[in-house]
């Protein structure tokens, strides 16, 4: 843990917290600005939120890197990079859907050893860090494998990145892979808040994960969240799988590998 400059952690943790409040608020106000496309939706909620969290990392930490989801590369040292998701969810955020969060994920020398998630409208707060394992609402979680699981009782996320459903191929993959997850489990969830789920998933809520080609913003928290609770994961190059037991993780990665 000697990799994560000193005081990071609760850094991390009040950018999230600063962030999340002001979503929470603006949440029940309802009076943000959005612009709708076919594929996405931006609103003033994410920058709001993202000129807040940017405030106490600067502040903190002047000299690193940071790559926010809306202001985009504030250039720094690089051996520490910032990743800023000031609202995951926002097509969740404007249509009054409950599931959103904001989040940091920090990088040292380009692997994530840090990772902070507040989800605002239960104010839940998850805390990860490379070699001291993922604690939520301050309790550590155990990862320890559901050996009662089956992969037929299986509750699993699919996520896919921004530039799938614009891309006709890729969308027919994801398509695939959607009725793959469908035909061998019991429930496939459409994250539309992937780091709201990583953390359920951490915690056992939820029992898998399929990603094609996801956002890199959410995908380092993700892969971070699942690795320091020891669940079992695979990956190709365009996908990646995460699981409570070996087996629903062989039968995701299959399902993947086949699509791709």
């Amino acid at each position: 843990m000697t990799s994560v400059p000193d005081g990071a952690e609760s850094v991390a943790i009040d950018a999230c917290l600063r962030g999340g409040r002001y979503l929470r608020a603006a949440f029940r106000d309802g009076q943000t600005d959005a612009d709708h496309s076919a594929t996405d939706v931006k609103s003033s909620a994410d920058v709001e939120s993202e000129t807040r969290m940017l405030e106490v990392l600067t502040d903190a930490f002047p000299d690193h890197t940071i790559d926010a989801e809306e202001s985009g590369r504030h250039a720094g040292d690089d051996r520490y990079r910032w990743i800023v998701d000031p609202l995951d969810g926002t097509n969740n955020f404007e249509a009054g859907l409950p599931s959103f969060a904001a989040a940091v994920t920090l990088l040292v020398d380009g692997e994530a050893e840090l990772g902070v998630v507040h989800v605002p409208t239960t104010d839940e707060l998850y805390v990860a860090r490379r070699g001291d394992g993922l604690r939520y609402d301050g309790t550590p979680v155990d990862g320890t494998e559901a050996s009662a699981l089956t992969t037929e009782s299986a509750t699993v996320m699919s996520v896919i990145g921004h530039g799938v459903k614009a891309d006709a191929a890729a969308s027919a993959v994801s398509e695939t892979i959607n009725r793959g997850i469908e035909d061998a489990c019991k429930r496939r969830i459409e994250s539309w808040s992937p780091t709201v789920h990583w953390g359920l998933l951490a915690r056992g809520r939820i029992d898998g994960a399929v990603c094609y080609r996801p956002d890199a913003e959410e995908q380092a928290l993700g892969e971070l969240f699942v690795d320091v609770v020891g669940h079992e994961t695979a990956s190709g190059e365009e996908w990646f799988v995460a699981a409570r037991t070996d087996a629903l993780c062989d039968r995701l990665a299959t399902i993947a590998a086949d699509a791709v």
